[in-house]
This record gives C-alpha cells, structure tokens and sequence, in this order.
C-alpha cells in the first residue's frame, strides 16, 4: 500500500491563523529546505508523528541542486578573468570560490544523507512546547512565524541587491549565475542555522521562565515564608522542569547533529570570503590593487553579509548559553538558601530533587556545536585570530613576490 503524503496537511496549516503549535510554522521553513535541496524529504500523512519518506521528486531537487553546485564550482575555478596584480589575490578569488561551493556540496550531501532527522528535531521541539505548556509558558507561534518571514524576506532581500549590483556592471550571465548561486546557498545554510539555534534557545528561555517563577525568592530572604518553595506541588514541578531541561538538551544534540554542518558550511564561505577582502583593502592601501577593487557597493554590502552571517551565530550561541548559565546560578542560589535556612522544614526527597538537578545543570547544558567547537563568542575570537594570522603570511608572500619580480 502507498504511503500517503502529508503535503496537503502540511500546507493547510500554512494559511492557518493564529499559529497553534511549531508545525503550523514548519511549512514555509520546509518549502525554504526543498527550494534550495537541503531538505528532500516529504512528510507522510499526519506530520505531527514525525515520519517521513523520500520521493522521485525529492531525489530529483537533491540530483539537480548538487549538479549545479558542481558545474558552478567547476565553473568559477577554470574561468579566465582579467588580469589582476597580484597573484595572491588572484588565487585567492578562486579558493574564495572553491570554499563556497566546496561548503554547499559538502552539505548538500550531509542534509541528504540527514534527511529524515529534521522532522525528529520538530517533532522533539513539538513535544518541548506541550510540556512548557503544561506549566503555563505557551509559545505565540504567530509572533515566532512573522519574525521567520520578516527575517528571511530581508536576508534574500539582500542577496537580491547585491545581485542587482553585480548585474548593473554588465557581467557575464554565467559569472553572474556563479555569484548568485554562491550567496544563495550560504544564505540559506545561514537562515537554517539560525532557525535551529532560536528553536532551542527560545525553549530554553522558556524553561528559564518557569524556573524563576516557581523557585525564586518573592520578598525579603530573611523572611522564610516568602519562599515559595513550601508549596507541595513544587516536587512535581521540579520533576516536569528537570525532564524539560533533559528534552532541550536533547533537541540541542539533535539540532547540532542535523544542523551543525550547515552552520559550519555558512561560516567557512564567510570566514574565507572576509578573510581575502581584508587581504585585497591592504593591498589597495600599498597601492598594488586598484581602489575601485574593494571600494564597491557589490564587495562592500557582501563583507557586510557575511559578517553579519557570523557575528549574529555567535550571538545566538552566546544567548543559549548564558541562559543555561543563568538558570544554573539560579538553581543554585535557591538551593543554597532552602538547604541553609529551612532544611529542617523541607522535605528530604525536595532536597534530593534539588541536588539531582544542580548535577544535571552541571554535567549537560544545552549547546549547537558542529563537533569541533562551540558557536558562541568564543567562535569571534577564533575567527579574528586566524585571519590575523592568514593575512600576515599572505602580505609576506606578496612582499616577497613583489621583491623578485
């Protein structure tokens, strides 16, 4: 018997105002993953159990996508361009090129071979929501749905101009095609990271929410009926908030899994792309490059891209974190004060409950890291570090091209 497809499902939700729940919100991200052959899956029919299967036209979009992404790397690597007066420079547009499409590739192959994991991580996020919802904190998905529109409309919106640019200096269609498909590639790897990182730190902040209003100190801390911790109720809280904690660290895990790579592919096109424009406005500067080279409204709003791409993942990452920190110095504080002014009042197992939960802070937190290191300021800095470190060796090999020539 054939399995019966949930697109239909899928897309009436699409038009269903206000948003109830992540999957009224899913569609549009979803027709973002098939657009662009990052997400060649189609939904069976009840999207909310998390099934999916791969159709002729899933396999299709990914065959057409990853040839394309091919032919243009193959493209932009053997194109004769004019000439340029420094070789560095030249071989550094092509490895520019070569990273771009290298990275899209790369995760074409990796989001194809993941394909399936991406309605798990939803569906995980969908079973967060319910139990967050059970304690009062209900997610406006129609608030969250806007934004996702607002934010990727602006970010193809800008890929747009840049194009706009570039066609108004009479390229060649295909440079111009090489270009285009670049920046979109990296901008979508960069809208799906970004989505994966606010799904999670969302739930966190949530989760954070309903810690401080259940845990936290109301009045005076000398004064121990305002500790709200006598309620009997709080036990079940705390278990329902520690197996919350427990599912965002999971969707953490899964989102690092599934979407680690494109976060990864987004920054490495970036990184390279600021790295040689840095280079190329040194170059101007000891008057080896032509100014009109760096000084350009197409090169100056795509270094503004692509350090935005990498400065807002940082912060995303950074936010995550500092609000796991935050909920672990708040579980602490109130647990300090419970054990040193009323343990001879509270319950042991509410005691027990108390410290389980400070190891769990302790030993997991929720963290988007491709697998080599996390995505948080520290990532910034690492950045900064190594292109500093590039630039220098390629200045000294430019230095000493110009001596022998």
């Amino acid at each position: 018997m054939k399995a019966k497809s949930g697109n239909r499902e899928l897309f009436e939700s699409l038009l269903r105002f206000p948003k109830r729940d992540v999957f009224d919100c899913v569609p549009l991200h979803y027709l973002v993953l098939k657009m662009s052959g990052m997400g060649c899956i189609t939904p069976r029919a009840g999207v909310r159990n998390g099934s999916t299967m791969t159709t002729l036209i899933d396999i299709g979009l990914f065959v057409t996508n990853l040839i394309l992404a091919v032919t243009m790397m193959i493209y932009g690597m053997f194109i004769t361009q004019r000439h340029m007066q420094s070789p560095i420079m030249f071989i550094g547009l092509k490895m520019v090129n070569f990273t771009c499409y290298a990275s899209t590739i790369y995760g074409l192959i990796s989001c194809f071979i993941n394909r399936h994991d991406i309605w798990k991580f939803y569906n995980e996020a969908y079973a967060v929501d319910n139990m967050l919802e059970e304690l009062g904190e209900r997610t406006n998905f129609t608030r969250s749905f806007a934004l996702f529109v607002a934010y990727y409309g602006t970010a193809i919106g800008m890929c747009v101009l840049v194009i706009a640019v570039m066609y108004s200096e009479n390229l060649p269609w295909m440079l111009l095609l090489n270009l285009g498909y670049s920046y979109f590639s990296l901008t979508t790897f960069h809208i799906l990271s970004l989505t994966c990182l606010d799904v999670v730190r969302a739930r966190n902040v949530r989760l954070n929410k309903v810690f401080r209003k259940q845990f936290s100190l109301e009045g005076d801390v000398a004064d121990p009926p305002a500790l709200t911790v006598y309620d009997p109720k709080q036990t079940l809280i705390l278990h329902q908030i520690m197996q919350i904690f427990d599912k965002i660290s999971d969707l953490a895990d899964k989102g690092s899994y599934y979407y680690g790579i494109q976060i990864m592919v987004s920054i490495a096109g970036s990184f390279v792309y600021l790295m040689f424009y840095t280079f190329a406005f040194t170059l101007v500067i000891r008057s080896v490059l032509p100014a009109e080279i760096v000084f350009n409204a197409g090169p100056i709003i795509s270094y503004s891209m692509f350090a935005y791409n990498v400065f807002i993942v940082a912060f995303y990452g950074n936010a995550l974190k500092q609000q796991c920190a935050q909920l672990c110095f708040a579980s602490t504080f109130d647990f300090v004060l419970v054990f040193g002014l009323i343990s001879t009042l509270c319950e042991s197992v509410k005691l027990t409950l108390l410290r389980m939960f400070l190891m769990q802070l302790g030993h997991r937190s929720p963290m988007i890291t491709c697998g080599l290191f996390p995505f948080d300021w520290t990532l910034i800095f690492s950045i900064l570090s190594t292109a500093a470190t590039y630039i220098i060796i390629l200045l000294q090999f430019e230095s000493a091209g110009s001596s022998s020539g």
